[in-house]
């Protein structure tokens, strides 16, 4: 079954623009992995960003069947050292929640997406990727909630 001309257009956008946001979500992840001193934490953000970093591919990929290349629609390429270097002002942010953000973004557009793009297979690899951002939200609101537990039980106020 062929997709309709605008189903077809709202599809390939909205490909496009997860493509973008899993690849600066992938760099955002593993920006807030090097700023952690907690292994466990360390590790839930480098996770984060490999499942970013599939995304990126399975995006690519659906983009190409629709005769789009990967690099054509890839937004200004962030220069990549600047991005991981960590600067001592963003060190006191809460990453939690600053990933947490994002990941809700990604989650409404995919959401979105699987509205859009009807197809079976496609459906599928839509799915996959839901079910981890879900899982990836729940993570970050207990780890958002637990680091601002520990910042407000030293902060002197209680």
């Amino acid at each position: 079954m062929k997709q309709p001309i605008v189903s077809k257009k709202n599809t390939v956008i909205l490909l496009e623009r997860l493509l973008n946001q899993s690849r600066k979500d992938k760099l955002m992840y593993l920006n807030a992995a090097d700023r952690q001193d907690l292994p466990g934490f360390k590790r839930f953000f480098n996770q984060q960003a490999l499942y970013r970093n599939s995304m990126f591919y399975d995006f690519s990929n659906l983009l190409r069947e629709h005769g789009i290349e990967a690099e054509d629609v890839i937004l200004k390429r962030p220069d990549i050292r600047q991005l991981m270097m960590t600067k001592p002002g963003r060190d006191k942010k809460n990453s939690f929640a600053e990933c947490l953000s994002q990941d809700q973004l990604f989650k409404a557009n995919i959401e979105e997406l699987i509205q859009v793009d009807l197809t079976e297979k496609n459906a599928f690899i839509y799915q996959k990727h839901l079910t981890k951002i879900v899982a990836s939200i729940d993570e970050n609101e207990l780890f958002s909630i637990e680091v601002n537990a520990k910042a407000f039980s030293t902060s002197g106020y209680l």
